[in-house]
């Protein structure tokens, strides 16, 4: 194990020491060193090794470790600067395993109440966002277009794994305790299926989120019914773990060693708040197309600029 960690830290700081002269190159341009690196890093020229060290979790059984690599991995997928093509939904997944892991504040920096419904998405990602936000924010004006929209999702041929994180939520929502432990249990079996690799595929991180969310979100007496998978991508060890430590501390799994410590800290800085704007609104492109101008897209420049001035 040690000589694994430093064959991945000596990668590490070759991959480090590239980004640290390009910011340096940068800086002499006016940006700042700080905001490229962490754009590097969003951009994936650094990884963490997710892979490896949840084969570590799985082997030690240690909880606490299981909860500080989904925080790192989930830390890590949320660092702003590589654009995508869609609005605040983009991270939903991510969301999930912040419940997961108890960082609960991660959903409010991620779908802030105020930018309302997204639209420009993975369609699982816009009904599921959509649908956390109105049960989230117990807004009721959001709350019978976004039941509507996922019970319509739910029907469709869309992947299971996906369909039934949707109706897990219906199903939480109505507080139907057997609804909820089935559709839990078809999102374990249903990821397995799903387009990930085997090493993600070994642990169903985004059924411990809704689980958790439930445990946010419900009665006590009625959580305690809910039924956990039994599946071997679903610990119940850790979901029982987690319900005796509604909120844990939130630690790095691999805490970086010098010269890389600045990675500790961007790892352990707040989640950027979407920002979202419409980029082509005003274009004169005549192949941007009349609905593209009209679409709102996650604004990574200033996500950026605000995380890294936030630090």
């Amino acid at each position: 194990m040690e000589m694994d960690n430093n064959h991945y830290i000596e990668q590490c700081r070759v991959n480090y020491e590239e980004i640290v002269n390009k910011a340096k190159e940068r800086a002499a341009q006016g940006y700042g060193v700080l905001e490229v690196m962490v754009r590097s890093i969003s951009y994936g020229l650094l990884k963490t090794d997710y892979d490896r060290w949840l084969n570590e979790c799985i082997s030690h059984q240690d909880w606490q470790k299981w909860n500080d690599l989904i925080f790192q991995k989930m830390r890590y997928n949320l660092l702003p600067g590589c654009e995508g093509g869609y609005d605040h939904c983009a991270n939903l997944l991510h969301i999930l395993d912040a419940f997961a892991c108890g960082d609960n504040e991660t959903m409010e920096r991620i779908l802030p109440h105020e930018l309302g419904f997204t639209k420009n998405g993975y369609p699982f990602y816009v009904v599921m966002s959509n649908l956390l936000m109105a049960i989230w924010y117990k807004d009721e004006k959001l709350l019978p277009k976004a039941l509507s929209a996922a019970e319509k999702f739910v029907g469709t041929k869309k992947p299971q794994w996906e369909r039934s994180g949707v109706a897990f939520i219906l199903s939480l929502h109505n507080e139907d305790i057997e609804g909820m432990g089935e559709n839990l249990q078809n999102m374990c079996a249903g990821y397995m299926r799903a387009d990930f690799s085997k090493p993600l595929k070994q642990l169903c991180v985004p059924a411990h989120g809704l689980y958790c969310l439930a445990k946010n979100l419900l009665p006590a007496e009625i959580f305690q019914q809910i039924k956990m998978p039994e599946h071997k991508n679903f610990s119940q060890e850790f979901a029982n773990w987690r319900n005796e430590n509604p909120h844990p501390v939130l630690n790095l799994y691999f805490e970086y060693p010098a010269p890389l410590e600045t990675l500790n800290q961007i790892y352990k800085a707040k989640v950027a708040k979407s920002i979202i704007s419409q980029p082509y609104l005003h274009s004169d492109n005549p192949y941007h197309s009349p609905q593209l101008k009209k679409k709102w897209f996650l604004d990574e420049r200033a996500m950026l600029k605000e995380f890294v001035e936030d630090m």
